[in-house]
């Protein structure tokens, strides 16, 4: 009796509206990945050879990847505010698996409060997994004169992500736009660069079953 009264409260949680578990994905053979925010999604300065282009190019040559489809709904300029607006109905209308998500870059460069960064980052999380897909978030450096010339580092605000549960890609778009070879311009990757991005969620792929 006590067993059964235990898998009914734990229904009942599960009911209520929890999260799903943070550390947890599939993506089935024909499963779909949202690739979704800003500039940087959207591939500015690389001539339709984006990251989300050369993922999916990854992904058709991997052994039980190849039917897997990646969505690219980048938004030049975007800001946090504007994806969190937007998620909801991008993931109802195309019912991701994962998403892989840059944002947060824009507000830092235009200066908006940190405070709202953070709580709209935080809530398009809270929206991802609530719709039941794994999200995935690109940190994205300090806009500081270090990284002007070359020293960048992640935000805190991702590594809070982090350790909130949130499976974050550290430093790797902070690490291209240090390099003039693998940058379009001081804030975008070039196609190389992109493909750096590329393989890196390809990486973080290959943990979902």
């Amino acid at each position: 009796m006590r067993r059964v009264c235990l898998l009914f409260l734990a229904l009942l949680l599960g009911a209520c509206g929890g999260d799903p578990p943070s550390g947890t994905c599939h993506i089935g053979p024909e499963g779909r990945v949202l690739a979704i925010g800003d500039s940087i999604t959207r591939g500015y300065g690389a001539d339709g050879r984006g990251y989300p282009e050369q993922l999916q190019d990854l992904l058709r040559v991997s052994p039980g990847r190849a039917a897997v489809h990646v969505l690219n709904m980048g938004v030049d300029g975007e800001r946090s505010d504007g994806l969190l607006a937007r998620i909801d109905a991008a993931i109802a209308a195309n019912a991701p698996a994962v998403v892989l998500i840059t944002t947060g870059g824009n507000d830092l460069l235009r200066r908006v409060d940190e405070a709202a960064v953070r709580a709209n980052l935080g809530a398009i999380v809270r929206r991802v997994r609530m719709a039941g897909a794994w999200p995935v978030v690109f940190a994205v450096p300090k806009p500081t004169l270090s990284a002007a010339v070359g020293f960048a580092s992640d935000h805190e605000i991702y590594q809070e992500l982090a350790d909130g549960g949130t499976r974050v890609i550290p430093e790797v778009v902070g690490d291209i736009l240090a390099e003039d070879t693998l940058r379009s311009d001081t804030i975008h990757p070039n196609a190389s660069g992109y493909a750096r991005m590329a393989q890196a969620a390809f990486d973080v792929l290959a943990e979902c079953r």
